[in-house]
C-alpha cells in the first residue's frame, strides 16, 4: 500500500521567557509520524473502520510537516496554527468485512489570541481564543461493491484553550496544549512537547500531537483522529 503524508504536526512555540515588553517571535517547523483511526461514511457507502493495534500503529505512521508562529508582548500574543496532512489507508466495512480504501486530505490554518494569566518562573500559563479553518478532502473506495464515494468541506470552528509550560532550566522545559473545538461535536487537539535549547536562539522540539475530527453534515459522518510522535525545531527571535 502507497501511504504519503504531508501533515505537520504542532509542537507548540513558546515565545521567549523574558519579563519584559519587547515583541518575541518563535518558529517552529516540525514533522509528525501521524497514524489515522476512526470511522467515515460517505454518501450512500456503508460505513468504514481503521482502527490498528500499537504496534501496527507504530510501523504505519504517515509523515507530516508544519508550521507555527508565536508572536508575544508581555502578557499578550497571538499563535497561528497551520497544518496540511495527506493520507492513504485500508480500512474495512464492519460486520460484513469488505476491505475499503480511505484517503483524506486535512488542511488547517489557526489563528487565536493568547493571554498569560499565569506567569511563574517555572510554570506559565495561557487561556487562548480563537478560530480554526478546516479544509477536509475525502474518498471511500469499496472495490467488492465497485463503488466509491468522496466528500469536499470547508468550515470554521472557534477555538478555546489552555497552553502550560514548565521551565527546568534555562536549558530544557515541557509544554502541553490543550484545544477544543466546537463544531458538530467537540475535537480535540492535545499535544505534549519536551524541549532541549541547542544554541542562544534554537530549541530541539519532541512530543505527541493528537488532533480530532469531527464533521456530521449530509451523506457525510466522520470520526476521526491523527495521532503519533513529532520532531522539530524552534527559533527564537
Amino acid at each position: 500500500m502507497r501511504r504519503y503524508g504531508l501533515l505537520p504536526w504542532l509542537l507548540l512555540p513558546t515565545a521567549a521567557f523574558a519579563q519584559d515588553d519587547a515583541w518575541r517571535v518563535s518558529v517552529v517547523p516540525y514533522v509528525w509520524g501521524a497514524s489515522l483511526e476512526g470511522d467515515a461514511q460517505l454518501g450512500p457507502l456503508p460505513p468504514v473502520s481503521v482502527h490498528k493495534s500499537f504496534s501496527d500503529t507504530l510501523e504505519h505512521l504517515d509523515m507530516a510537516a508544519m508550521a507555527i508562529i508565536d508572536l508575544r508582548r508581555g502578557r499578550w500574543g497571538l499563535l497561528s496554527d497551520l497544518t496540511w496532512v495527506d493520507t492513504s489507508e485500508t480500512a474495512q466495512v464492519p460486520r460484513v468485512g469488505l476491505d475499503a480504501n480511505l484517503q483524506t486530505r486535512v488542511v488547517t490554518g489557526s489563528l487565536m489570541g493568547q493571554y498569560r494569566f499565569i506567569d511563574d518562573p517555572v510554570f506559565r500559563m495561557d487561556a487562548i481564543a480563537g478560530a480554526r479553518y478546516w479544509q477536509l478532502r475525502g474518498e471511500v473506495d469499496v472495490p467488492a461493491l465497485a463503488r466509491d464515494a468522496s466528500v469536499s468541506r470547508d468550515w470554521v470552528d472557534p477555538v478555546l484553550g489552555v497552553r502550560m509550560a514548565w521551565v527546568f532550566s534555562e536549558r530544557h522545559g515541557v509544554i502541553m496544549w490543550a484545544l477544543g473545538s466546537a463544531g458538530d461535536e467537540v475535537a480535540w487537539d492535545l499535544m505534549a512537547s519536551y524541549g532541549l535549547r541547542m544554541t542562544e536562539h534554537s530549541w530541539l522540539r519532541l512530543g505527541y500531537r493528537s488532533l480530532s475530527l469531527r464533521e456530521i453534515s449530509r451523506g457525510v459522518d466522520l470520526d476521526l483522529t491523527l495521532a503519533g510522535p513529532g520532531l522539530g525545531v524552534e527559533w527564537r527571535y
